[in-house]
């Protein structure tokens, strides 16, 4: 079952929609202040200067007279105290109200008095129309609210900042686009081959049981690592347990050389089964540029977490086997003008933690996938 928190979080975000719905109903006209008060004391929440707020979502009232929407919502340096929540504005007009999800996720850019934002330096504030009404092709309307703020939960604070300073401030991005040669492109394409002969190979599938082993050992650790909400600690510090070290933070957590002299390269993923979460995936540069050294794989190990039923699953998977490629998209949000973007993992892949499940490696799927990432 989801965490009490994750509960308190698409429940809050259900009963904001509907009393909207129902207030729009049973109303003419609005203001800004009447809606505000109304939704105030349904709620409970508090007031800090312009952002109310509980627990479990927050919430900016904004008024607008046309159907343009471009006014000052929030400093970028008070966003950072409810981005770990749901946080709202709401657009009021005289005849309608249009709710919209601007966690740092969907900000394009930072508008207004921002000539100084650097990442060691939060200024500036976001405007109406720097919110997105699009992420990757999914609306922002009330209906995709939940979808959307758990993919934001996958990316952290400090993940957005850097993007919204490059997109802001027109910088140098910190990060460069891969280019392969030509002979890096064969070995790119390489890999889907490779992949495929190491799924049935007795050496890697007995490095997925050393794996497993290690989470074995680490179980109570781990287990109570999983109570963490925070996506982005709870993984890092999974990680650290089981690397026993700290976190590389480079494209892979843990990197082994078979005998046969293929480099397996290794992601450690957490996801915690009884939630629908779309887990990021990898930058995209990165791991071309990790498979453009030839003989080497790219895969995640993935620690399914169970935390009411105090039980673990795990797998060691290619990025290239076919429930996973089925499941990756390319988040181009993420795309600066030096980089090819990361991707993300959406839907439903839970079958890979079933004891029957193998590895699957579909060598032409796989090649025109990789040769999709080249061209991007």
């Amino acid at each position: 079952m989801p965490s009490p928190v994750e509960n308190n979080y698409i429940s809050s975000i259900s009963d904001l929609i509907q009393f909207l719905n129902n207030y729009t109903q049973s109303n003419a006209f609005f203001s800004k202040e009447a809606v505000a008060v109304a939704v105030k004391n349904h709620l409970g929440l508090l007031r800090s200067r312009s952002v109310y707020h509980n627990d479990y979502l927050a919430i900016r009232f904004s008024e607008a007279s046309g159907s343009s929407f471009s006014n000052t919502i929030l400093g970028l340096s008070t966003l950072r105290n409810y981005d770990e929540r749901p946080f709202f504005v709401c657009v009021i007009r005289s005849r309608s109200i249009e709710l919209l999800l601007a966690n740092s996720t969907f900000l394009k850019k930072i508008s207004h008095s921002s000539q100084q934002l650097r990442v060691d330096n939060i200024r500036g504030s976001f405007l109406g129309h720097d919110i997105v009404r699009e992420y990757e092709g999914i609306p922002n309307t009330p209906q995709n609210f939940e979808r959307l703020f758990l993919i934001h939960k996958e990316f952290s604070w400090e993940e957005n900042l850097a993007r919204l300073v490059e997109a802001t401030n027109n910088i140098v991005p910190s990060g460069s686009r891969y280019s392969p040669t030509l002979q890096e492109q064969n070995n790119i394409i390489a890999s889907a081959e490779i992949a495929h002969t190491l799924s049935s190979s007795s050496e890697y599938l007995s490095l997925g049981e050393t794996l497993d082993q290690l989470v074995e050992e680490n179980r109570s650790t781990i287990l109570e690592i999983g109570n963490i909400e925070n996506i982005n600690v709870r993984g890092n510090r999974i990680e650290q347990t089981i690397t026993n070290a700290a976190n590389f933070h480079g494209v892979e957590d843990l990197s082994y050389t078979l005998s046969v002299g293929s480099r397996v390269l290794i992601d450690i993923k957490t996801k915690v089964l009884a939630l629908a979460s779309s887990p990021k995936g990898y930058n995209i540069d990165k791991v071309l540029r990790s498979l453009g050294t030839g003989d080497t794989v790219f895969c995640f190990f993935f620690i399914g977490l169970d935390i009411d039923a105090q039980n673990l699953s795990t797998r060691l998977i290619s990025i290239l086997d076919r429930s996973i490629l089925n499941a990756t998209r390319i988040q181009f949000h993420w795309a600066g003008r030096n980089s090819r973007g990361v991707t993300q993992l959406t839907g439903d892949f839970s079958s890979i933690f079933s004891s029957r499940y193998s590895e699957v490696i579909d060598v032409e799927q796989a090649q025109s996938f990789l040769q999709s990432l080249i061209d991007l």
